[in-house]
């Protein structure tokens, strides 16, 4: 077997200041070159200064103008700036990230003068006006308002900071959060932690690339106004970095293509609004819309669907277009879509302008929607990697154990994987990335790591054993003194307590779809 080259790691680019991205600054920052963990640490000031930490430089790059990615407030609801769709005159292959996603051109010219540039001192580029790469890069957050979370409390936190401090306990949702209580939670984290320090904001990562001399080469676009006048100036500036975290998260809306979209948003434009679920700012639209159509039937089209009701049951008027049809019984989300007053359709075969419709897969039509909703997900994209670079590497974006590269372990992934205890997970990975990238802990042979990914990677992670597979065998790459996240009394529950909260969501979406409960109300 092939043995892995130690690795040797002084500095990290960590992309991204949501969730996966503090977490990882808070594990990467407390690594001592020991071998030992800084946990629950708050002031490392003096380990710092004493040249006793794991790393000379960890940066994390936030493109808004505050932590907290979707949990973001200056980000969400009113404050979201995102399009409602795609620009469908910058491609029509509006279904590839890789044509509507608008990257900030990087000229032979700039990128000669960035070879000299430094975050001290970067290169200006002044612009009258925001340019497509301003309007198309999806930075806002999915949060709209009025939104409580989906998952208890305790599942909303990292283990070094409980989420109970800051839980208003609304009596409708008694174990869930507002998206304004995650928010701070998360302020709180990186305030009591003397993490800003750390972090730069408004600093867009426009590539990476890897050197001849094995580090990676960050270069950063910095767009702010410029005093005195309307113009606007983007600050560039490339660094070296030994290794790099992609924490960015999935903020892309995936629309599909379907006969007639682009034609129906034109026609209907002031009788249907036409959106993805990830521009919605105030789910209040949806209260005073006559007829509705949510094309997706996953968790965000449920959650958005209760601002709808209370409505006639008795003469639908909210539709659902979904894929396949859901097995009944297999989560709160199925039940819900499957309520008395939500009609369930097939997917979409083509829109008709001419009557504000759709006609389904079926064979059926129905008219006069004024609000069409896509909630069909969000694409996993990193634009900042050389989409050349990534073919030439077929293994770069395999990652074992959901976390380090299999091409290049000097490249992680946190998040992006779906399944329950989203905080937890990704505290696990920030661990393992602080044992292995120190030194303390060494990964497996590259072999070892690909028959992982052939046999496990695959595999559906169910929420009775996300523990098992996806987090124990991370924490054991943890330095010492790091804690298992669920190493508690509180979570010895973690199954059957997630399980309650879903029949707690279940309850609450029929008492807002019968009139019992005002979803605007809820955590207000």
């Amino acid at each position: 077997m092939t043995k892995n080259n130690p690795l040797k790691i002084n500095s990290i680019a960590v992309i991204g200041g949501g969730p996966s991205g503090i977490t990882s600054l808070y594990d990467l920052t407390r690594a001592l070159k020991n071998g030992h963990s800084l946990y629950g640490v708050k002031d490392i000031h003096d380990y710092e200064t004493s040249k006793r930490t794991a790393f000379d430089e960890v940066v994390l790059f936030e493109r808004n103008s505050d932590v907290g990615g979707v949990w973001c407030r200056s980000e969400r609801g009113m404050k979201n700036e995102d399009p409602e769709l795609p620009d469908f005159s910058i491609s029509p292959n509006y279904e590839d990230p890789e044509q509507i996603f608008v990257k900030a051109p990087i000229s032979k010219k700039l990128d000669t003068q960035l070879n000299n540039s430094s975050f001290k001192d970067p290169v200006f580029v002044t612009k009258k006006e925001k340019q497509p790469e301003d309007k198309y890069q999806w930075r806002s957050s999915a949060a709209y308002e009025h939104l409580f979370t989906n998952v208890p409390n305790k599942y909303m936190s990292f283990s070094y900071k409980s989420a109970k401090q800051l839980s208003k306990n609304y009596k409708q949702a008694s174990v869930f959060e507002s998206a304004d209580e995650v928010g701070d939670y998360l302020n709180q984290i990186v305030e009591e932690n003397n993490l800003k320090k750390n972090i730069r904001f408004n600093s867009n990562v426009e590539r990476i690339l890897k050197l001849e001399n094995g580090q990676w080469e960050v270069t950063v676009r910095v767009t702010e106004s410029q005093i005195g006048t309307s113009n606007l100036a983007d600050r560039w500036y490339k660094q070296t970095f030994d290794a790099v975290v992609i924490a960015n998260g999935k903020t892309i809306p995936i629309i599909p293509r379907f006969k007639n979209l682009e034609e129906f948003t034109r026609k209907t434009r002031g009788k249907t609004y036409v959106t993805s679920a990830k521009a919605i700012k105030d789910p209040k639209i949806l209260k005073d819309a006559k007829k509705i159509l949510f094309i997706g039937s996953s968790v965000s089209a449920i959650d958005l669907i209760q601002y709808a009701f209370p409505r006639s049951i008795e003469k639908p008027s909210v539709f659902i277009s979904r894929r396949s049809e859901a097995k009944l019984g297999h989560d709160w989300v199925e039940f819900c879509s499957h309520s008395k007053g939500i009609v369930n359709k097939p997917e979409v075969e083509e829109f008709l302008p001419e009557n504000q419709g759709v006609r389904f897969k079926d064979g059926t039509q129905e008219s006069e929607f004024d609000v069409v909703i896509f909630a069909t997900g969000y694409h996993i994209y990193y634009p900042f990697l050389e989409k050349e670079y990534v073919l030439k590497h077929q293994k770069l974006l395999k990652f074992f154990l959901y976390t380090f590269s299999i091409e290049d372990p000097s490249l992680a992934l946190i998040g992006n994987t779906y399944a329950v205890f989203f905080f937890n997970r990704v505290e696990c990975q920030a661990a393992a990335l602080a044992g292995v990238w120190s030194g303390s802990k060494e990964l497996p042979s590259k072999e070892e790591q690909v028959e992982w990914y052939k046999s496990d990677f695959g595999q559906k992670l169910l929420t009775y054993h996300v523990k098992e597979r996806f987090m124990d065998p991370l924490i054991s790459y943890a330095l010492q003194d790091r804690p298992h996240p669920f190493n508690t009394k509180d979570t010895e529950e973690h199954v059957a307590e997630i399980s309650q909260g879903r029949r707690i969501l279940e309850g609450l979406f029929q008492d807002i779809r019968t009139g019992k409960v005002d979803p605007l109300t809820i955590v207000n």
